[in-house]
C-alpha cells in the first residue's frame, strides 16, 4: 500500500479545533468526521468532536488487524463508551455525547467499511452514504432560503435558513442509532444500529480515495478535490441549490466544514 496525498484542514483558522482527521498504518487507512458541536455545557475541551476523532485515531492504533467490520464498530463504540464517566447521564443528553462518523479501509479485509456519511472513489467509481435525516434537513433549508429569496425577504443574519433548521439539528441526535424512518448510524458509545454499516468489497482495487463531508464532490486528485470545492463556494456559497447542505459557506470560516482527504493505491 502506498499513500499517494493525504490532507486534513479545519474550517477554523485554529487547527487545534479541527474535527476531522485520517489516519494509516498498516493494517487501516481511515477519514474520520468528528460531529459538529451543538452541546451547550462544555462538557469536552475543546469540543465533543475533536474529542471524539482522537479517541478513534487512538483506537484505530491499537485495533486488531484481523476484524471485520462489525467487531470494528463494537470496538470503536466500546473506546468511546471508555470516555463517559455516567454513562446514564448520556444516554439521556445525546448532544454531549462524542459522536464520529468515519470511512476505513481493511488491508487484510480487502474492504471498505461505513460507519456513517464519509464517502470515497473507488478507481474513480463514487460511493456515498447519505444520511435520509440529512437529506429532509438539507431541503427544508433551500426551501426557506428559496422562500425568503422570493418574498424579498432580507435577512438579518448571513444565514437565516440555517438557524430556520437549526433546531431540527439540535433534536436530531435523539434518534441517533435508532432502528426509525429517519433513524442514521453514527459512532458514539451508546447506541448501535449494525445493520446500516456499509461495505465495499476493494479486492480488485487499484487506487482508493477516502474523504469527510466537508469535500462534497470527490475528483481524482486532490488539487482538482480542491477546486471542485472553491467553485461550489462561488456558484452556490449557501449551499441551497447545486449542493444542498444543512449550512452553507460562511465569511467567519475557511469553508463550511472541516475536510479530510486520503488517496492511497494497494
Amino acid at each position: 500500500m502506498n499513500i499517494i496525498e493525504k490532507f486534513t484542514a479545519g474550517k477554523r483558522a485554529n487547527q487545534a479545533l479541527n474535527e476531522d482527521a485520517i489516519f494509516h498504518n498498516d493494517n487501516y487507512v481511515a477519514a474520520i468526521d468528528g460531529v459538529t458541536n451543538k452541546s451547550t455545557t462544555g462538557i469536552w475541551s475543546p469540543s465533543p468532536g475533536v474529542q471524539a476523532q482522537e479517541t478513534i485515531l487512538f483506537a484505530l492504533r491499537h485495533a486488531n488487524k484481523n476484524f471485520n467490520a462489525y467487531e470494528m464498530y463494537g470496538f470503536l463504540n466500546e473506546c468511546l463508551k471508555t470516555r463517559y464517566q455516567d454513562i446514564n447521564y448520556f444516554r439521556q443528553h445525546p448532544n454531549d455525547r462524542l459522536q464520529v462518523n468515519c470511512i476505513i479501509y481493511s488491508v487484510a479485509k480487502q474492504e471498505i467499511w461505513f460507519f456513517g456519511d464519509c464517502h470515497c472513489l473507488v478507481d474513480g467509481v463514487y460511493h456515498s452514504n447519505v444520511k435520509k435525516i440529512d437529506t429532509l434537513l438539507a431541503d427544508l433549508r433551500s426551501f426557506v432560503y428559496q422562500v425568503n429569496h422570493f418574498q424579498k425577504v432580507t435577512p438579518l443574519i448571513e444565514d437565516a435558513a440555517r438557524q430556520a433548521v437549526l433546531p431540527f439539528l439540535e433534536v436530531q441526535a435523539t434518534l441517533a442509532n435508532t432502528p426509525t424512518e429517519f433513524g442514521y448510524l453514527v459512532l458514539d458509545g451508546i447506541g448501535a444500529l449494525p445493520e446500516q454499516i456499509k461495505i465495499i468489497p476493494a479486492s480488485d482495487a487499484q487506487m482508493i480515495t477516502l474523504a469527510t463531508d466537508g469535500f462534497p464532490i470527490l475528483k481524482n486528485t486532490l488539487a482538482e478535490t480542491e477546486h471542485a470545492l472553491a467553485e461550489l463556494k462561488h456558484t452556490d456559497p449557501l449551499l441551497v441549490s447545486s449542493y444542498k447542505a444543512t449550512k452553507g459557506f460562511s465569511s467567519k470560516y475557511a469553508s463550511f466544514d472541516d475536510r479530510s482527504y486520503i488517496q492511497f493505491t494497494i
